[in-house]
């Protein structure tokens, strides 16, 4: 009898879906362009949590936090393109993908914050970066590994808002901002400054998720 867990409890459900469809016959070169909505999550002090306590309690930390995420980001139709050690990269397509992933990072910080004020797990203290663009979704690596995952400065950018953001803070950039419905925008966004990432010509506007409106 085979007992083990489904395919898609390991893959994101856009590489389950081209193994479905090309099965052995899977392109080595199959890339698509899409619009996406990318959003990354990362732990604030994850250096010191593993220096200062145990593997394993470290990794109930990093467990509890990821399955809280995918469950929300499930919930409001994102999908999880991969995890990175004690942080995630989703995506979000379509025509209201900007509405979801906000109202997705929304959830997920006031979630994670009642999590740390009230669970018996490590501190947990997520920040989030998102940007909205064109990416190229493609097929990495050779016959021994492959790997679906998204490709551009889209992700990119995300990442390195992610990188910036304050334990339960979200940032996203102005192409978020113009595909997110007014009145959601008007009552969760704010202006936050102007930053310049090294190697970018120039500097974009970068806005934060306000919680409290």
């Amino acid at each position: 009898m085979n007992n083990l867990p489904p395919m898609r409890s390991f893959l994101p459900p856009e590489t389950v879906e081209m193994i479905e469809k090309y099965g052995s016959d899977l392109p080595g070169d199959l890339a698509f362009d899409q619009e996406m909505t990318i959003l990354f999550s990362d732990m604030r002090g994850f250096t010191e949590l593993a220096e200062k306590y145990e593997p394993r309690e470290v990794y109930a930390t990093i467990n509890a936090s990821l399955a809280m995420q995918t469950r929300i980001i499930m919930r409001h139709g994102g999908s999880i393109n991969k995890f990175l050690g004690d942080g995630l990269l989703a995506c979000f397509s379509g025509e209201k993908r900007g509405e979801q992933a906000l109202l997705c990072v929304l959830e997920l910080m006031d979630e994670l914050q009642k999590k740390e004020k009230t669970g018996d797990k490590l501190p947990c203290r997520v920040g989030f970066g998102m940007h909205d663009g064109h990416v190229l979704f493609g097929l990495l690596g050779d016959e021994m590994r492959k790997e679906f995952t998204v490709i551009g400065d889209v992700p990119n950018t995300a990442a390195r808002l992610c990188g910036i953001a304050q334990p339960f803070q979200g940032l996203m950039t102005e192409a978020c901002m113009r595909i997110i419905p007014d009145d959601l925008a008007k009552k969760h966004c704010r202006y936050l400054n102007s930053v310049y990432f090294k190697g970018k010509r120039d500097g974009m506007d970068v806005f934060y998720v306000d919680t409290e409106s």
